[in-house]
């Protein structure tokens, strides 16, 4: 589940939901609450985009990377 993944790697960077939350609504130029964030994310009904822009404010980018055939 996306929530259980991205808790950890908040954890990883030390940032809250909360900070995340903040950084989000400043580069939306709109208001994320912590509990929006979170049911989009229980919910699985988060963007790509909104994924995108997750990783990059804890310092990750998001790639899809072929899987090798076996």
């Amino acid at each position: 589940m996306i929530m259980k993944d991205l808790k950890k790697l908040l954890l990883d960077a030390d940032v809250t939901l909360t900070e995340l939350a903040d950084a989000l609504g400043k580069r939306y130029n709109k208001h994320y609450s912590v509990q929006n964030l979170s049911n989009k994310l229980n919910n699985e009904t988060i963007t790509h985009r909104e994924m995108l822009v997750i990783a990059d404010i804890i310092g990750y980018e998001l790639k899809f990377i072929p899987k090798e055939n076996k």
